[in-house]
């Protein structure tokens, strides 16, 4: 059972730059559509809490599977009014876990893994009449995934296996599995992007590579057969190390690499320090002269920091460029893909260092940008979430340092922080035109993924993401801020609801002006009890 309804009652909490709240108050909706805020709350769906997870598939609607059993998942389809349209069944082996989804064509993919076996499981769902196909290979085991995509009916994995980088190229009707390890020492290589031509069915595959102190990329072009067509390397100048890259096809002739830099054998605890972007344009697979961004000629890089950190690392800056160098800093970000808009190249990329904790519960941030000690995070814990996620640079070998770090009987990694989220645009010669950003209000994941989305309207931005129950939005133009940055508080309709907490919980671009904010609610009523349920909104721009 399910029910759809409009949201009449939210809180708007407005912030100034330092993150301290000017205006707390409730609000009726026509009055936020009217005076305060650009968001509106068009219908809320509610569930039973389960094992679920969200798929938005645009103008399609949006999948939700539920996890029933160790065995069985229903995957259901919503329209874009949130209504079912229907419910196709599934069994998997026991104890699976769902690794991720790729969309090809009018069809999603899930793929499914159990935890030391050499069995995948994918699942490909047919969207429009709603039917499924099971696939289940034999491979390799113990694969840390970092990747999948499905094209022309051929799906890629792409991991680590004891340190060593590894594709799995998968054909679907046949089940003809090849294994493509790269040729490279352990340790010394991660794959970062895998792209897919689905005309050729050719893939490119981005190599992270480290050697003694020099680091760089280098892509591999394979064919539908899992040999490999050629190679390109992409190679800093002397002073600089290419910490990680991604590559984005932008046409026929033209790619794009692009990821974060640092200066050449500059690290702290073992991990590399990271200076800033870089941008490499490959023209006819020949990489032309890379082009360098320190985070320091950034217009709006600092602004999430308090006005006293921002004046003081300013400072920093001004005296080492006035000594003709640049400050020193360590950053690792998480870089989305390239979106085209216009005549620019529209990129976002979230600032975030791996935290770790003692066995007797003290924390410290490993990598800080900033500050060494945080508070532990009090979020809601999700007892039903299964999903490991997946993300290629949380297994890059260097930006963790010394692995045997993870592995300390005193020292335990207690998840991701993020800072914040830059936003920079790009002309198609890869100069830097503008760059914006907004700050995280304490976000922290056990998962390395995308947390901020980016909804274009003219020549504006909107970029907003959720955390403990608020949406968080700012709206910009290039340099300049149009909004600050403010949080909407998701509340229950039922009479004599209080929300008690909110965890697990998602904001994501679906389509036209529309978001799609989901999580799940700790809920009591002095009346019905407490209960917890899953909630999805759907959000207008």
């Amino acid at each position: 059972m399910f029910d759809v309804r409009c949201v009449g009652k939210l809180q708007l909490l407005n912030f100034n730059k330092k993150g301290v709240g000017r205006d707390i108050f409730p609000i009726a909706l026509c009055l936020l559509l009217i005076v305060n805020s650009t968001l509106s709350f068009a219908q809320r769906l509610e569930l039973p809490l389960q094992d679920q997870q969200v798929i938005p598939i645009g103008e399609e609607g949006i999948l939700i599977l539920t996890k029933s059993n160790k065995t069985n998942i229903s995957i259901t389809k919503y329209n874009t009014d949130l209504q079912k349209s229907w419910t196709v069944n599934s069994s998997l082996e026991e104890n699976s876990m769902f690794e991720g989804s790729s969309q090809d064509n009018r069809a999603i993919y899930l793929l499914f893994s159990k935890f030391r076996s050499n069995l995948y499981e994918i699942v490909k769902v047919n969207i429009g009449p709603g039917f499924i196909q099971k696939f289940s290979v034999e491979t390799i085991s113990r694969l840390d995934i970092s990747e999948f995509k499905v094209s022309n009916e051929t799906a890629y994995i792409a991991g680590m296996v004891k340190e060593e980088p590894v594709l799995l190229q998968l054909k679907l009707e046949t089940s003809k599995t090849k294994i493509i390890t790269g040729g490279f020492k352990s340790g010394t290589a991660s794959i970062q992007s895998i792209e897919i031509d689905s005309v050729s069915n050719d893939v490119r595959v981005s190599y992270s590579i480290k050697k003694g102190k020099s680091s760089f990329l280098l892509v591999k072009r394979f064919d539908e057969d899992g040999k490999m067509l050629s190679q390109i390397l992409v190679e800093p100048d002397e002073d600089y190390g290419l910490l990680t890259g991604k590559l984005f096809h932008i046409n026929e002739n033209t790619q794009i690499m692009l990821g974060n830099y640092g200066f050449k054998g500059m690290s702290s605890n073992g991990v590399p320090l990271s200076q800033g972007l870089y941008l490499c344009k490959i023209q006819n697979d020949i990489p032309q002269k890379i082009k360098y961004y320190s985070f320091t000629d950034f217009v709006n890089f600092f602004d999430f920091m308090t006005e006293k950190q921002q004046a003081k690392i300013e400072k920093q800056i001004k005296k080492k460029k006035d000594k003709g160098s640049d400050l020193k800093l360590n950053y690792r970000l998480l870089v989305h893909d390239i979106v085209q808009k216009n005549n620019e190249y529209v990129l976002v990329a979230e600032a975030f260092y791996p935290e770790f904790r003692y066995n007797n519960n003290n924390m410290y941030g490993f990598g800080s940008p900033y500050s060494s000690f945080m508070n532990p995070l009090q979020s809601f814990y999700n007892p039903y979430y299964y999903s490991r996620g997946f993300n290629s640079w949380a297994w890059n070998p260097w930006l963790w340092g010394n692995n045997s770090f993870r592995n300390n009987n005193n020292q335990i990694f207690d998840g991701f922080r993020y800072t914040h989220a830059v936003v920079v645009g790009f002309d198609t010669n890869g100069k830097l035109l503008w760059d914006n950003s907004i700050g995280f209000d304490g976000l922290k994941s056990m998962e390395l993924k995308e947390k901020v989305h980016v909804n274009s309207t003219g020549e504006n931005l909107t970029l907003i993401y959720s955390n403990a129950g608020k949406l968080n939005t700012k709206t910009v133009s290039g340099n300049k801020d149009l909004t600050d940055v403010r949080s909407i508080v998701i509340n229950s309709t039922r009479e004599g609801d209080k929300v008690r907490n909110t965890g697990d919980d998602e904001a994501e671009f679906w389509y036209g002006d529309y978001f799609l904010a989901w999580g799940v609610q700790k809920i009591a009523n002095e009346n019905d009890g407490k209960r917890s349920v899953f909630y999805i909104n759907k959000i207008k721009n």
